[in-house]
């Protein structure tokens, strides 16, 4: 490849790939002619190392790509036209499907219910998933289907709300709810079984098998086209794993997929170390493993994200960790021991405190090493803890697009929820990379769009909620950073990938337009070429 520019110093560069590998980086007048190569004229695009995708859920985002996107949604009205459009032609589906709604899609200081939903899909059973996958809206019908409307059963850490007047509201927090509507759709729900990391109650058949690979195939060839090589799944059963295992055995993913084994607070001891177990698979082709995952806590807009203090207006109440202490702790010991990664879903700040409390036990009872154990999310950080990652040599993942008023989100009512109090020690980006704390960045898809573009705008555009809030963004240099090296660090694999030299692996992205205009568009650059293991897996001009 001649004539491309390095997204960071903006000098000219031509890159010679063999094997796939970088085999010579340099100026055009210093490549090595090969008269048997491809030769790509890069016409003075932007070259970036491929794009490390740091936290994602590739079956539901596959799921989503035939669902309707509800993310720039903004009242009862526009709700209704855009169902009454996507249900064309979909009248006989068992389960109608949307993602990505605000909590207030139908206007300010709103929230959805089934009365609300009734009114515009009064029949078909209809569930909507709000825009964090923690919490879902069910019309009516769907409540009917699963038997809500008659028995609620008794849930732990999940709640099908009910109402005044006994009934259920049609709002479902957590999957444990979630999934008492969602198996009744196409999918057998077997997307959020993932998430959750339980296994199909029954084993899918050769045809069912066949359409979920379909789907994960469909989500790493979005993802290509984005100009992600590596995908960090975090969702994590079984079942999933042997689907991504059966792909890479069969040449099958066109990407690099890290996947994570979940172990939730209902497992018991032998599921725990059957999780474990998994979780230490050798790598198969582009797939590996080597990773855990574990949820704490939930978010802010349920009142579910754990605290170090009170939430507005609810003396008293910090919410809970989803795990008892004791038990996240012995299993942070268990995983560390295994050489396993860690990483754990941290909303609220007392949840981050316990996870680092988790991974300071877990170095004391087996030693210091570099585990590189990670820390998902962090929407709310106590000061007193910032320092503790950084002398921990945990990676803080986190995702531009999550904080209210970037990428379509609103302010409120997530703000409030906050408390005008704690606004200063929200999505700390700049005060961890002071600390010396790495960050990878990425979007948790499909809780917003997948395109890496729209999260650096996100990154390089937030602004404060207040002026007393300090400002948290990263120079460009450094988001992109987070984006390549970053990832790439918190995989383990900085000596492989997330640079353009001479020796890495050839997973690289070819740019159209300038990223540094990311700053004022979300579309001012698009993935044009990406190659990974010098394979050339999306492509968007013509060749030269």
């Amino acid at each position: 490849m001649v004539n491309a520019r390095d997204v960071l110093s903006g000098k000219a560069v031509s890159v010679r790939i063999e094997g796939g590998r970088i085999a010579h980086v340099g100026a055009p007048d210093t490549l090595p002619t090969a008269p048997e190569a491809r030769r790509i004229d890069a016409q003075g695009r932007v070259l970036a190392p491929g794009f490390c995708e740091s936290h994602l859920h590739l079956f539901q985002g596959g799921v989503t790509l035939d669902q309707l996107n509800l993310l720039e949604v903004q009242s009862e009205e526009q709700l209704a036209r855009a169902l009454s459009a996507y249900r064309k032609g979909r009248e006989g589906e068992p389960l109608l499907g949307a993602w990505s709604a605000n909590y207030e899609v139908l206007g300010p200081g709103t929230r959805p219910d089934r009365h609300a939903l009734d009114r515009m899909v009064p029949d078909q059973p209809f569930l909507m998933l709000a825009v964090d996958l923690h919490t879902a809206f069910a019309n009516t019908a769907a409540l009917r289907l699963a038997g809500l409307m008659d028995h609620v059963p008794a849930l732990e850490r999940a709640e099908v709300v009910i109402g005044p007047d006994g009934l259920p509201t049609g709002e479902l927090r957590e999957d444990g709810a979630m999934q008492l509507v969602g198996r009744f759709a196409a999918t057998g729900g077997r997307d959020g079984l993932a998430m959750a990391g339980d296994e199909p109650a029954t084993p899918p058949d050769a045809a069912a098998r066949a359409r979920d690979m379909k789907t994960l195939r469909r989500a790493l060839d979005a993802c290509a086209a984005q100009g992600i090589t590596t995908a960090v799944n975090m969702d994590g059963n079984l079942y999933q794993a042997d689907l991504l295992r059966e792909m890479a055995r069969a040449d099958a993913l066109p990407i690099r997929v890290s996947a994570a084994l979940r172990i939730a607070p209902s497992h018991g001891p032998e599921r725990v170390a059957e999780m474990i177990a998994a979780a230490r698979s050798a790598p198969v082709g582009k797939l590996s493993f080597g990773r855990i995952k574990m949820f704490l806590d939930g978010v802010f807009d349920t009142w579910t994200a754990f605290r170090t203090d009170d939430y507005p207006g609810r003396p008293g109440f910090r919410s809970n960790p989803l795990f008892r202490r004791e038990a996240f702790i012995d299993i942070c010991r268990q995983a560390d021991a295994a050489g396993l990664q860690i990483q754990t879903h941290c909303v609220g700040d007392a949840a981050v405190r316990l996870a680092l409390d988790g991974y300071e036990a877990a170095r004391n009872a087996n030693g210091a090493r570099d585990a590189r154990h990670r820390i998902e999310h962090i929407d709310m950080l106590h000061p007193d803890d910032r320092p503790r990652l950084a002398a921990l040599g945990v990676i803080a993942s986190m995702q531009p697009v999550h904080p209210p008023g970037s990428s379509g989100l609103p302010l409120e009512p997530t703000v409030s929820i906050m408390g005008r109090a704690r606004w200063g020690d929200t999505f700390p980006w700049a005060a961890l990379a002071r600390e010396g704390t790495t960050i990878a960045f990425g979007t948790d898809w499909p809780t917003a769009p997948l395109s890496p573009f729209n999260a650096i705008h996100a990154a390089l555009s937030r602004q404060p909620w207040a002026p007393d809030v300090p400002d948290q963004r990263l120079p460009f240099a450094d988001v992109i950073r987070a984006y390549t090296e970053g990832g790439a660090k918190a995989l383990h694999a900085e000596a492989d990938r997330g640079r353009i030299a001479a020796g890495m692996a050839a997973d690289l992205v070819l740019l159209e337009g300038d990223p540094r205009k990311l700053r004022d568009s979300a579309t001012a650059c698009r993935a044009a070429l990406t190659i990974c293991a010098g394979e050339i897996v999306h492509e968007a001009f013509p060749p030269s």
